[in-house]
């Protein structure tokens, strides 16, 4: 099954829109195993240090921290503003794991969800209806493929 992407740019707030508003459109969430990548983020007021150890636990992790989809949840609402992340979830558990290729992890993993410096989300799925149904959530979208970072620029 071929994974579809697409970028996010809308702002809210004065920054791009929050990953508690990009869960609350993924649907049945618990048939995947999940995992943190990667965690870059700035927190709110009194959830500094929790975030910060969390941060840490991620980053150093060799393969990624697993998570639950309640606790990256609750997580995304300590988080004030969003830098660099990366979340991964697959229905096979042996495919979570850090990847050395963005093309291979868009393509195995059933969703990838990503924050690009602070800017826009790019969300990768093989669930295409979900893609679809983003794409008529937000407003400043570009769709994606996974190998849209090997194209060259015409």
């Amino acid at each position: 099954m071929k994974s579809k992407g697409i970028r996010i740019s809308d702002i809210k707030n004065g920054k791009c829109v929050p990953l508690s508003n990009l869960l609350e459109t993924i649907q049945d969430e618990k048939q995947f195993f999940w995992a943190w990548l990667w965690l870059d983020v700035t927190p709110l007021k009194n959830e500094g240090q929790y975030v910060i150890e969390l941060q840490k636990k991620i980053n150093q992790s060799k393969g990624g921290l697993t998570a639950t989809f309640e606790s990256i949840s609750e997580t995304s609402k300590k988080i004030f503003q969003e830098i660099d992340l990366t979340i991964i979830a697959c229905k096979t558990k042996e495919n979570i794991h850090r990847y050395k290729e963005d093309k291979e992890m868009y393509e195995t993993c059933d969703i990838v969800i990503e924050m690009i410096d602070g800017g826009f989300w790019e969300i990768f799925s093989k669930n295409g209806a979900w893609i679809n149904q983003l794409a008529e959530k937000f407003q400043n979208i570009e769709f994606l493929t996974s190998d849209f970072q090997n194209k060259k620029p015409v």
